[in-house]
């Protein structure tokens, strides 16, 4: 019968791969109302949003919001922590908003793995209707063509990626990317949707003076298209954790 030191040992194992595991789980958002911007961490159609204090602590301080418009350089501006999410008030109007919270390393040693890089990126666009240029590693950008989405890795576009989308009644759908990287999505709410990506890649790199031996990304769009069909109820929200 196995002691209770070593019961005890693979329990705290099993506890630390499970909170990797939800926290990968987990994706950001941005929602923009009337210039007052908020990035979310938690499970967009599943209506699950972390908290201050708790999981919104988690990340390496407040992520700067870049801006971007037409014509114009792209801008960083600075927010602050709140109870439910990061907080931005926007200097200027924008068409697209891009933020990538940084995230510590995710410790693998319980299970003799070198540790992995995790980073969760959200983009917000004002108008599927206008193309917008991908500047975060992984990205999904409006292409202009109606209903259409062009995924994007280290700037170049990925294939076979598997993209989810959320209205926000939790309705969801999933494409997988062509050749050229899009996906076309027919969009019958009226509401925020919100894209996801996810992309690993095994190459080995360093980030802030720390090794890791395989990176996880996952990547959010959202949009809000302003005609359609009254979208059902949100579900009620799980508790945090």
């Amino acid at each position: 019968m196995p002691s209770p030191k070593y019961l005890k040992t693979s329990l705290l194992a099993v506890l630390l791969t499970s909170a990797a595991m939800s926290t990968q789980a987990h994706q950001v958002w941005l929602e923009n109302t009337a210039g007052q911007v908020r990035l979310y961490f938690g499970e967009f159609n599943d209506n699950l949003r972390e908290a201050s204090p708790g999981g919104l602590d988690k990340f390496k301080g407040v992520p700067a919001l870049e801006q971007q418009r037409a014509g114009a350089a792209p801008q960083r501006l600075g927010g602050k922590l709140d109870k439910e999410s990061f907080h931005y008030t926007l200097t200027v109007a924008a068409d697209s908003l891009l933020a990538a919270p940084s995230y510590p390393l995710i410790d693998r040693s319980k299970r003799q793995l070198p540790a992995m890089y995790w980073q969760p990126s959200a983009r917000w666009v004002a108008s599927l209707a206008q193309p917008v240029a991908p500047t975060a590693p992984l990205d999904i950008v409006p292409t202009g063509k109606p209903g259409q989405l062009k995924v994007f890795f280290q700037g170049a576009p990925l294939a076979k990626a598997n993209v989810q989308l959320a209205a926000p009644s939790g309705w969801t759908r999933e494409a997988e990317s062509g050749e050229d990287g899009t996906v076309t999505f027919l969009t019958p709410w009226k509401g925020q949707y919100v894209a996801e990506v996810k992309h690993s890649d095994k190459t080995p790199g360093e980030v802030q003076g720390e090794k890791y031996s395989e990176a996880s990304y996952v990547t959010t769009l959202s949009f809000v298209q302003a005609d359609g069909l009254a979208s059902p109820p949100l579900p009620s929200a799980p508790a945090a954790h």
